[in-house]
């Protein structure tokens, strides 16, 4: 541990206001994560509010456990994310292969998580088995609400309804979306405008998190993780068949692999990896914030 990490957690355990953050960008999807778990919903949204404030690119915050033996990982609010479950494995290998079990907001089992030998980050996804999970919108044929714990997916082939839109009219697209078909009620939701791309797909994702804030988070995400499961097993669903490291641009520019294991009966199991990058090794946030954010 270098002299500036010590200081940082010395001055974490002297200031009960005071959490010992760090940014990693999984995929292009900057994401914050907090050591220590907190319990209460109020705390995490006042810290949430607080990172978002200070570091204007991270798109979700979670609170972690980085023990190698049991690592845990709570979302700010209680969701599931695939990105930040990838990063917390990173953190508790300390960045080197290996491979563990993390249990994650809003899923009931542990997840399968780790660090490949080309240093990549991977995951498993919670899905469900059972492809009646996979709905059909009857409202617009060809799109699918696409059900996994902790997140609902709404995957749209209909890309031509965001063609030439700013960043902000996507956002209040995609709400609308989640609107009318009332995903709002899920601890996260999202609207995954999907294109094919070469040998692989290219998405657009928006994602709802309402529990994270006093008003709930909409984000256009520079990279998704639930979003790149989601739209796979739709894919394998549509050919009856497994998919194997299908690769999925995200905005950010970085691909994410996916792969789906499906019998044309069941799913059994999904997994996302790619690369990533440590933005912001360790920082100290300090609440209320008064001069904003300062980096150690």
């Amino acid at each position: 541990m270098s002299k500036e990490d010590t200081t940082v957690r010395q001055e974490a355990v002297q200031n009960p206001e005071s959490y010992r953050l760090t940014v990693l960008r999984p995929g292009g999807n900057d994401t914050c994560l907090i050591a220590g778990i907190i319990d209460d919903a109020a705390t995490r949204k006042r810290v949430n509010d607080a990172v978002m404030e200070s570091y204007p690119t991270v798109e979700q915050v979670g609170f972690v456990d980085l023990d190698p033996a049991s690592p845990k990982l709570m979302m700010a609010g209680g969701e599931f994310c695939g990105n930040a479950t990838r990063s917390t494995a990173w953190l508790a290998l300390g960045g080197q292969p290996g491979e563990l079990l993390v249990q994650v907001s809003g899923v009931s089992k542990l997840l399968r998580a780790g660090v490949t030998a080309k240093k990549e980050a991977f995951a498993e996804m919670p899905i469900y088995g059972d492809p009646k999970k996979i709905m059909e919108d009857p409202e617009v044929p060809g799109n699918y609400v696409v059900k996994m714990e902790g997140i609902t997916q709404y995957i749209a082939f209909d890309t031509e309804v965001i063609s030439g839109l700013t960043p902000d009219e996507i956002k209040i697209t995609a709400k609308k979306r989640i609107d009318e078909n009332d995903l709002g009620r899920f601890p996260a939701a999202g609207v995954i405008y999907s294109q094919k791309n070469g040998d692989g797909w290219r998405i657009t994702p928006v994602v709802f998190v309402p529990g994270a804030s006093d008003e709930g988070t909409l984000f256009l995400e520079t990279a998704c993780g639930s979003g790149t499961t989601a739209l796979g097993m739709v894919l394998a669903m549509q050919q009856g068949a497994s998919i194997k490291d299908v690769p999925i641009m995200q905005p950010s520019g970085l691909a994410i692999a996916v792969s789906v294991e499906f019998d044309g009966q069941s799913f059994q199991q999904a997994q996302i990896s790619g690369p990533l990058e440590i933005v912001v090794p360790m920082a100290l946030l300090r609440l209320p914030l008064s001069t904003g954010k300062e980096e150690i």
